[in-house]
């Protein structure tokens, strides 16, 4: 079985996930931060983890279509109950990238 088939299963632990958002692959990236929007994993590793990914929002940080790995480590932190709003790295975004994450936390499979 490979890594993103496990993670899509719900078989990988915590700390796996949280040393997945490591990886450098985009494709892996999506899963973990699915995974972990998905089973609501909150813990200050991968906060902060998915804070500091928000950052990674540049063409060469390409996700899936025109979204970012940042952007999804947004929606992701929406997910898991953060209050982004108060994140002064997400009140600095135009409206533009604001509605581009709100797009996106509503496409994904949570």
């Amino acid at each position: 079985m490979n890594i993103v088939e496990k993670i899509e299963k719900g078989d990988c632990t915590v700390k796996e996930l949280e040393k997945l958002l490591d990886e450098k692959s985009p494709l892996i990236l999506y899963h973990v931060m699915r995974a972990i929007g998905k089973y609501k994993i909150y813990n200050d590793n991968i906060i902060s983890k998915l804070n500091e990914m928000f950052s990674k929002r540049e063409m060469e940080n390409k996700l899936i279509g025109y979204h970012k790995i940042g952007d999804l480590a947004i929606a992701t932190l929406q997910a898991i109950g953060e209050k982004i709003e108060e994140l002064s790295s997400y009140q600095k975004l135009d409206d533009f990238d604001r509605n581009m994450i709100a797009r996106l936390s509503k496409e994904i499979d949570w």
